[in-house]
């Protein structure tokens, strides 16, 4: 509550701030030139844009996160030949530059807009190693299945109470299956797009563990009497 509060009248007092018409008039700007400038100069950079500011460059492995906080810039960036990496953030090579993939890139604008704090209605999407979706992801009081590109698979989600252990897997094995164009897999998913624990080849049925996969000396039966299996 106190840090809502604080962020409330920092929130207030920012808006409070108007510049008028002649705001300028009595301010003397420093001078900025090249020689006392280790960046960039822009044009009416300063404050109610009365004098031009420095943006200076930082150097390969500093520091270069800075959230845009209470809507001022920060004044500070990656080099020339240098980028933010948003995994790190620190300032890297641009040899070193991959292209982001979907979740990844979603990622890196949620952190560059609120500065990876879980906003009030801002999904920050959960990303596996390679930058792609993580089958679950969850928004709100919603969790749904979600393919690695980010699309909402229909027919499988669960409230966020009731999703402590959802996993969507087969709901994303199943959706990658039928993406191929093969016929003649049937996957066995729960409500929720977890796997049954069982799985069924032709009419022989056998107890899975999460992942789909036959565990081991289980018991088959026939597709007929799989209420018998005890998982």
């Amino acid at each position: 509550m106190k840090v809502f509060l604080l962020f409330s009248f920092v929130y207030v007092s920012q808006a409070l701030i108007v510049c008028p018409p002649d705001a300028c008039a009595t301010v003397r700007c420093a001078a900025v030139t090249a020689e006392n400038c280790n960046g960039a100069i822009k044009q009416n950079g300063g404050f109610c844009g009365c004098c031009d500011s420095c943006e200076n460059y930082l150097a390969e492995g500093d520091r270069c996160f800075t959230s845009i906080l209470l809507g001022m810039p920060s004044t500070s960036h990656c080099g020339p030949g240098l980028h933010c990496d948003m995994h790190t953030f620190k300032c890297v090579a641009n040899t070193e530059k991959r292209a982001l993939n979907p979740c990844a890139q979603e990622l890196s604008t949620f952190t560059a807009t609120h500065g990876g704090m879980p906003l009030l209605g801002a999904h920050k999407p959960l990303c596996d190693v390679d930058g792609y979706y993580t089958p679950k992801q969850c928004q709100g009081s919603r969790c749904s299945c979600v393919s690695k590109e980010g699309k909402a698979i229909e027919g499988y989600g669960a409230n966020v109470w009731e999703a402590q252990h959802m996993t969507c897997q087969c709901a994303r094995d199943q959706y990658e299956y039928m993406q191929t164009g093969l016929i003649g897999r049937l996957f066995y998913c729960t409500s929720d797009g977890s796997y049954q624990n069982y799985q069924c080849t032709g009419d022989v049925c056998r107890c899975t563990d999460s992942n789909g996969d036959v565990i081991a000396d289980s018991k088959a039966v026939h597709i007929g009497q799989i209420d018998s299996l005890r998982c």
